[in-house]
């Protein structure tokens, strides 16, 4: 535990001395214990002064984060930037699904579609939201039937799923759509297709990229030395 420096008056010279020492007090030496008294003093008034100010200086910062009525540089309140903006859209008015692999087992899927168009489905005869998830491999859906179709309900709330993959190494596309009382498929979007890789590929391929990184940061450490 430190041991508290008792009251400069009751210094003797000195200890006097080393304290002016630390302070870097010019010809210590040479002073009396007065002078002393006096210069160590000042110093730690002045200290004491200077971290007053910092201490509300930082206090001044810190307020001026949360200030909503500070100016910009061209003149007016930051405040009224914003006010000529409306909310973001809950959607941009164009179908569309996208589905990417989480690993070898699930992938994540979103999707935008907009309400009128789902509206449109729904006159048409369109009953249950659904997810389409395709067995693309080596070909075209667009004039070949899918290898296999899995076919998952859909909350009509929803714009996020987590859908199980049968098989990996395959590639896979997925449609959002209605079904229909009368068997039809009414389709909203479709897709880009996704391969799915096998997990031996995908933690080879994990291994490559930690090389990879390792290679790039040992390079940049040699050169920075």
């Amino acid at each position: 535990m430190a041991q508290q420096r008792p009251p400069l008056e009751e210094m003797t010279l000195r200890q006097l001395r080393k304290v002016a020492s630390i302070y870097n007090i010019s010809r210590y030496s040479r002073m009396r214990k007065e002078q002393l008294l006096a210069a160590i003093k000042k110093i730690e008034q002045e200290r004491a002064a200077q971290g007053q100010m910092s201490v509300q200086e930082e206090q001044k910062v810190e307020a001026s984060k949360f200030e909503l009525g500070q100016e910009d540089r061209n003149g007016g309140l930051l405040s009224s930037v914003d006010e000529a903006l409306g909310d973001l859209p809950a959607g941009y008015g164009e179908s569309r699904i996208v589905i990417m692999p989480r690993d070898p087992q699930w992938s994540y899927a979103y999707w935008d579609i907009p309400n009128e168009q789902k509206e449109v489905m729904r006159r048409m005869g369109g009953q249950q939201l659904a997810l389409r998830l395709y067995d693309v491999t080596d070909i075209d859906v667009a004039y070949q039937s899918p290898h296999s179709v899995q076919e998952y309900l859909c909350d009509e709330m929803a714009r996020e799923w987590y859908l199980p993959i049968p098989v990996s190494d395959r590639d896979y596309a997925l449609e959002i759509g209605y079904r229909c009382a009368d068997g039809r498929w009414l389709s909203l979007a479709r897709s880009a297709s996704v391969r799915f890789l096998p997990a031996r590929n995908l933690q080879l391929l994990l291994l490559r990229v930690a090389a990879s990184t390792s290679k790039c940061t040992e390079w940049y450490t040699i050169q920075k030395q």
